[in-house]
């Protein structure tokens, strides 16, 4: 097996570009940016018949319109995701999970059209979507067209989920494809990065948002009115004292990344920000609402009821010492919290893929919780691994978001290896 794997991974090595590219061009070049997500249809339309040539059976499921509407975004279209399977003969299952949406891309300081994917000479590929995460996609399906051209056999049957809305979650496709028994075996999340890292969790997310109500007036005779942004710093103040408290905790068991600055190590640790503000309208008018957004990001060890609750008091002691007429507090829980065991089958799988293809030992992979949120949080009994074509430097989420060509080579081999090695 490993001589064959040597020659397939020499023809990966030189691997066409043009081939790379045209199928990039296909998951790229389509805008699936949510809000509003109206793009799926198209997309599904452009990269199904790949999945079919490798003799896939696709099926197209839609989450219904009334659970769209619990999502407080405009949105539009169809959510359409598709399950495609292939029967290998063997008793296990890997669910390769890939969403199609991204955020959007303002064009503002790109080097190139964020949606017109491009190549240049270092072989560094450009695009909104291409680590996060669209540009798995074509790695998935070359790996495929590998194991077909080469007759190899997968340990396991494949199954093939590509999603809608997980940059928005609440209901991101693959939760309602859970529900509907779609999601089987091993989960193998291409939604990250490649390097020598197995992550075991990632923190839920949860926003909340805050109304003070005050009473309007003119600034010049203020004090005939409430204003709602001045008495929203009184929670802001007790919100931010609990933001102290909250960021000093730790997991009991899930590394994570060092402190900023220090570069001590200590385990995976909740995040707390208060990120978005709104109020008035005119500066001579005393504003009468004040909206306050915060994105609470907390830890497997903590429960989300537990979360609610202290940032519900934090509230009250701060409306205590404020003179808003009135408070709202509205919760949008976006991801449960996710915990991988290390030493699970998938886990131990990847850690001896890795080892194979970047030629590391396996006790030099790290283990390590990530602070982002994932929709793999609706996927909890199910062993998973997240592993990606991304890297340190792809500006997930920013300006030129981009990938390189070596690791579009290194992803394929991992797919290949983690689907056909004998343990």
């Amino acid at each position: 097996m490993l001589d064959t794997l040597k020659e397939v991974f020499n023809e990966i090595d030189n691997l066409d570009r043009e081939k790379v590219m045209e199928l990039m061009r296909k998951v790229i070049n389509i805008d699936t940016s949510v809000p509003p997500g109206d793009k799926y249809r198209e997309f599904l339309d452009i990269i199904k018949p790949d999945f079919e040539k490798l003799g896939l059976s696709c099926e197209e499921v839609i989450v219904p319109e009334e659970l769209i509407k619990e999502i407080p975004l405009a949105l539009e279209g169809p959510r359409i995701n598709l399950v495609a399977t292939k029967d290998f003969g063997q008793n296990d299952y890997v669910s390769f999970y890939a969403h199609m949406d991204v955020v959007p891309a303002p064009k503002e300081g790109w080097k190139f059209d964020p949606f017109e994917a491009t190549m240049i000479k270092s072989g560094k590929i450009f695009g909104r979507g291409v680590a996060d995460m669209k540009g798995a996609i074509p790695c998935l399906i070359m790996a495929l067209q590998f194991i077909e051209q080469f007759n190899l056999t997968p340990k396991f049957n494949i199954r093939v989920l590509l999603c809608t809305d997980e940059e928005i979650g609440i209901w991101p496709g693959v939760r309602y494809l859970k529900e509907k028994g779609y999601v089987k075996g091993i989960v193998y999340n291409m939604d990250a990065v490649n390097s020598p890292i197995i992550p075991v969790g990632s923190g839920g997310d949860l926003d909340v948002v805050i109304e003070t109500h005050g009473q309007s007036c003119h600034s010049g005779v203020n004090f005939m009115g409430v204003n709602a942004l001045e008495e929203m710093i009184p929670i802001m103040n007790e919100l931010i004292a609990l933001k102290r408290i909250v960021e000093e905790r730790e997991s009991n068991d899930i590394p994570g990344f060092p402190r900023p600055g220090t570069g001590e190590m200590r385990n995976m640790f909740p995040m707390f920000n208060l990120d978005i503000i709104r109020a008035g309208e005119k500066a001579n008018i005393v504003p009468d609402l004040c909206t306050l957004t915060v994105n609470r990001r907390f830890i497997p060890d903590e429960k989300v009821e537990d979360v609610k609750q202290e940032i519900l008091e934090a509230i009250e002691r701060g409306k205590a010492k404020s003179k808003a007429l009135e408070v709202k507090t509205y919760f949008m829980y976006n991801y449960p919290a996710v915990r991988i065991d290390p030493s699970s089958p998938a886990s131990t799988r990847m850690k001896k893929v890795l080892s194979l293809v970047q030629n590391i030992p396996e006790e030099k992979i790290l283990t390590i919780g990530m602070s982002g949120s994932t929709d793999m949080g609706f996927l909890t009994d199910h062993d998973m691994v997240i592993r990606g074509v991304g890297s340190a430097g792809s500006k997930q989420h920013g300006v030129n978001e981009n990938i390189r060509l070596r690791d579009v080579k290194l992803f394929i081999k991992e797919i290949i290896s983690f689907l056909c090695i004998e343990l």
